[in-house]
């Protein structure tokens, strides 16, 4: 019987973090073919409820996807500004 191999948490993390940023990408496209990557955060969110359910829903998974990606990367600096500090103390 062969062995099961562990992926640390940090490898799973990412690799589900790269599949939301692709599922992400083909989800940004609104129905009337607009970029909704291109849009800030003001504009994304301008008028939501004149907007159609569906087209609500993609501006939200779009917004969601933003203010996940930010925590992330704020997350890896404070991960790497600990790093360094304790490779430069040691």
């Amino acid at each position: 019987m062969g062995m099961v191999q562990r992926m640390p948490a940090g490898v799973i993390r990412r690799n589900v973090a790269g599949l939301d940023a692709y599922g992400g990408c083909l989800a940004a496209m609104s129905s009337h073919g607009q970029d909704l990557d291109a849009l800030d955060d003001d504009e994304l969110l301008d008028g939501l409820g004149d907007l159609t359910p569906r087209e609500r829903r993609r501006r939200l998974a779009v917004y969601q996807r933003r203010v996940r990606d930010q925590i992330a990367e704020e997350q890896e600096m404070a991960w790497l500004r600990a790093r360094i500090k304790g490779y430069v103390e040691d």
